[in-house]
């Protein structure tokens, strides 16, 4: 903190400066020091008296002597943590007056939800409750993102809301499908958040759009093909619950994120467990059905799926068995 945060104007900081260096300084030395006229000396001499950085002598050559800085500054800290601290606690009444009136503002368009669950088909008021949730959540934001073509609209209007968020401290896991991260606007938003301290992990499977946060409150697509019929918000308990069962059961069956460079790796370097795998796969076999055969989980089959894959520069499983088979690998 500096001391002009304390209250102290430029002058008055440099004459309590030169007080503390130079204390038999006559007032007369003093306005040559600070190149300033007998009535702005005396300006900041009052200011520093009012501060309690000096006090009046006068039997010193400047008339005042300065006070050990220790306890005088110290106090003035203090005098601006408690009125910092009684600005937080006025931006704490007025964040539960904006949750008042925005829901306010929301019932003249609605009504309250029933049963813990809120429709809303315009995607305009669909943005704006986006917004709000995102204003009062506190502690965590999970969501599954599928796949679908990127919008940059969509993803403009998403990153000042979660990086704003990751800036609170907000617990923020993301799933992606893998097709979301073979486009360079979903690369690019990803590595954004993953250096603001999100969690990011992957998955090949289809996935449903899907946002929680704190636990105590989800949206999802009203109609999960056609985003654009509006959204359901969903607050009900139960259903909760069984969301966010759902979100971790597909985190730990998904692949984390990482955009570290990879180490170098001979491409035509398969194991025979990688060429068990493509053949299972290639005949038409189930991950379990697969993973079973092979003796590993279903988790670890779908990440070592993930990497052939990306070893092989393919986009879908039919791809990767075709130039596994170009590279004589099957």
């Amino acid at each position: 903190m500096a001391l002009r945060d304390l209250g102290f104007t430029p002058l008055a900081e440099r004459v309590y400066r030169t007080l503390l260096d130079l204390p038999q300084a006559r007032p007369a030395e003093l306005v040559d020091f600070m190149d300033c006229t007998d009535s702005e000396l005396y300006d900041a001499v009052e200011s520093l008296v009012g501060l309690g950085a000096v006090r009046p002598a006068p039997d010193a050559p400047a008339k005042v002597v300065v006070n050990h800085p220790a306890a005088a500054l110290a106090k003035l800290v203090e005098q601006r943590e408690d009125e910092l601290l009684r600005r937080h606690r006025r931006v704490g009444d007025t964040r539960a007056e904006i949750a008042d009136l925005a829901a306010r503002y929301a019932g003249r368009e609605r009504t309250e939800p029933v049963a813990g669950l809120e429709r809303i088909e315009d995607l305009g008021r669909v943005r704006e409750r986006l917004e709000e949730l995102a204003f009062f959540t506190r502690s965590s934001l999970y969501s599954v993102q599928p796949g679908e073509s990127i919008s940059p609209a969509a993803l403009d209007a998403s990153r000042p809301l979660d990086l704003r968020g990751l800036r609170r401290g907000i617990d923020m896991r993301t799933i992606y499908q893998t097709g979301f991260l073979r486009n360079r606007l979903g690369v690019e938003y990803a590595r954004q958040m993953l250096d603001a301290g999100a969690k990011i992990h992957a998955i090949e499977d289809p996935l449903e759009r899907m946002m929680i946060m704190d636990e105590r409150v989800a949206m999802v697509p009203i109609d999960p093909d056609n985003s654009s019929r509006g959204a359901l918000i969903v607050t009900q308990p139960g259903l909760i619950a069984g969301f966010i069962r759902l979100f971790w059961r597909l985190w730990d069956d998904a692949t984390t994120v990482s955009f570290d460079d990879p180490p170098a790796e001979d491409q035509d370097d398969v194991t025979d467990q990688d060429r068990a795998v493509l053949e299972l796969l290639a005949a038409g076999n189930t991950d379990e059905s697969a993973a079973r055969t092979v003796g590993i989980s279903v988790r670890h089959l779908r990440r070592k799926v993930a990497r052939l894959m990306e070893r092989l520069n393919a986009t879908s499983r039919f791809e990767a068995g075709v130039e596994a088979a170009r590279r004589g690998w099957l």
